[in-house]
């Protein structure tokens, strides 16, 4: 995988990683977000809508919104996306929502206390709310696989295998410590996109710590592993916590990289 930039790779398929901050936001990280083909996101954090903005893309053009558990930095966006597409983007289609049984209530409930009476019509009629495990992202090269993740219980955590129609494998883990469905994904995944939330020193089995990414690498050597959620501070930014040193291969994002995907289900990263 070669780190490249070319005037034609704005046209194919392409994963945007528009946050890759941890809860806390650290220097130069908003809060973690995956953005796909411009039309797919991945959760809703509080700064979904600057984040949209920066990387252009109107909140009406989003198609598919996917949660991967009920934490604040992970879902806190929804009530203001939906609301900015009702009033600002005037979307005129359907947004699609895959998440657990009972996130429609949570997130509904969300709603109600974010915007009280703003958007009873948009929850009850312009969102499907999508229960089902596994399928195809309508009018898009992708299809799904949710798994259970390892984190806080209540917030009902999950991950998700995307496939792309090349082959390609995204393993997007959510917020998560070390588990074996993540183990077991990780063996067919091209590409797995992991949580850093915690350093060393901090024992919390729901986060993976710097060590234990490179333990992921060193057991799938196969895979690109591409780390998000980070703790730490962006490049050389001064206060709070510095970069961990990772193995060579391990690619610690920055908010705006890219991962862009070929007709043959290769793949290279951008860094703007």
């Amino acid at each position: 995988m070669a780190q490249v930039i070319d005037a034609t790779w704005r046209a194919m398929p392409r994963v945007q990683f528009l946050g890759t901050g941890n809860a806390f936001s650290p220097h130069g990280r908003m809060h973690a977000l995956v953005l796909i083909d411009g039309n797919i996101l991945v959760d809703a954090p509080p700064t979904l809508l600057p984040q949209l903005r920066r990387a252009g893309v109107s909140s009406g053009e989003i198609d598919h919104l996917l949660f991967t558990h009920w934490h604040a930095d992970h879902m806190f966006g929804f009530p203001f996306f939906i609301l900015e597409r009702k009033v600002v983007s005037n979307a005129e289609k359907s947004l699609n929502v895959y998440l657990r049984p009972n996130g429609k209530e949570i997130l509904s409930n969300l709603s109600h206390v974010g915007f009280p009476g703003s958007l009873n019509e948009v929850l009850n009629d312009d969102i499907n709310w999508l229960e089902e495990e596994s399928g195809e992202l309508q009018n898009s090269e992708w299809s799904y696989e949710r798994f259970q993740v390892t984190h806080t219980p209540e917030t009902d955590p999950h991950g998700y295998l995307l496939t792309h129609t090349s082959g390609f494998k995204l393993l997007h883990c959510g917020d998560s410590g070390p588990c074996q469905e993540i183990e077991d994904r990780s063996k067919v995944a091209n590409v797995i996109l992991i949580e850093m939330g915690v350093p060393d020193f901090v024992n919390s089995p729901n986060h993976h710590n710097p060590s234990q990414v490179n333990s992921l690498a060193e057991r799938h050597p196969h895979a690109t592993i591409l780390v998000t959620h980070n703790y730490s501070n962006s490049g050389e930014q001064a206060g709070g916590f510095p970069r961990p040193e990772l193995k060579p291969e391990i690619i610690q994002l920055e908010d705006g990289d890219e991962l862009v995907i070929e007709e043959n289900g290769d793949y290279f990263h951008v860094r703007k």
